[in-house]
């Protein structure tokens, strides 16, 4: 059943004057959506590749952050949303449940606030108001052992730890990368987010021209799908095209040990790829 609870959503980082560009991608703030904040707390980040992906994306974010506890960050950019397609009204039906971790009457009497589930490492979610499970919560650190105020270096070491494990655990309820285009693939071309439409076009074109060229786009950027190395480490030349200056790239390096030969295609133009650029800057990365 689709929880019916409250969400709040906030809509920030506008382009305008400050910026002196007439749009803004949310691909220059990829870099601010992972670590943005202090004291190492990490948040899952997911990008909507398309105006009909928005929906999916949208649910899915809402799903983790109910299930995981946890802030999820959403990624939208101009393009996306002022784009237009073809979309059919889901059936909510067939669109997975959303659970979220509440505690259980067996737990009445021995539960307190900052107990984890063992395997994902979830807070169980004591609905304020509950019968038998009442409790108090707060902005500071607590020891994860008495629930209790904590300034412990060994305990904040314990707690930052067990936050980003539980982050990386999400990897296991998301879908794998899959890889579109020549299944023989001589380069891999790597995107993220709302510049799906014009990678996908130029691979399409690519292959129409006899070329081999096969695409991956992100949805998910944190954590990245449980499969992603084993992809991009099956491609001898790999391009990773962003509308930025590398962001996701050196993102990818950082996560994947090894994955030092990708070539990138940068533009920051607050506007969208050109297909006709991209096949050119692909043409030539296979040449090479």
């Amino acid at each position: 059943v689709i929880a019916e609870l409250p969400l709040v959503i906030v809509n920030v980082q506008r382009g305008g004057p400050s910026t002196g560009l007439p749009t803004k991608s949310e691909q220059t703030d990829l870099l601010q959506a992972l670590y943005g904040r202090n004291g190492e707390s990490p948040m899952p980040v997911i990008a909507a590749t398309s105006p009909t992906n928005c929906f999916d994306a949208a649910y899915m974010a809402a799903k983790i952050a109910l299930e995981h506890m946890t802030p999820v960050v959403l990624l939208t950019d101009a393009f996306v949303a002022n784009g237009a397609a073809a979309w059919k009204l889901p059936d909510l039906k067939e669109y997975p449940s959303i659970t979220p971790h509440y505690v259980t009457p067996d737990m009445q009497g021995n539960w307190t606030p900052f107990q984890r589930d063992p395997e994902t490492y979830v807070r169980y979610w004591a609905t304020p108001g509950t019968p038998g499970f009442s409790h108090r919560i707060g902005g500071l650190e607590k020891s994860n052992e008495t629930g209790a105020i904590s300034t412990e270096p060994e305990n904040h070491h314990l707690m930052t730890q067990l936050r980003q494990a539980k982050v990386e655990k999400i990897a296991d309820f998301i879908p794998e990368l899959e890889v579109v285009g020549a299944e023989d693939a001589e380069l891999l071309v790597v995107g993220w987010g709302g510049t799906y439409g014009h990678l996908y076009s130029a691979v399409e074109e690519l292959n129409a021209e006899g070329k081999k060229v096969a695409l991956a786009q992100f949805q998910y950027i944190n954590p990245l799908p449980k499969n992603t190395a084993g992809v991009l480490k099956k491609y001898k030349k790999i391009v990773v095209a962003e509308q930025n200056m590398g962001q996701f790239a050196g993102y990818l390096r950082m996560k994947i040990p090894g994955l030092n030969i990708v070539s990138q295609y940068n533009e920051v133009k607050g506007q969208p790829f050109v297909t006709e650029k991209l096949v050119n800057a692909f043409t030539k990365l296979l040449e090479d």
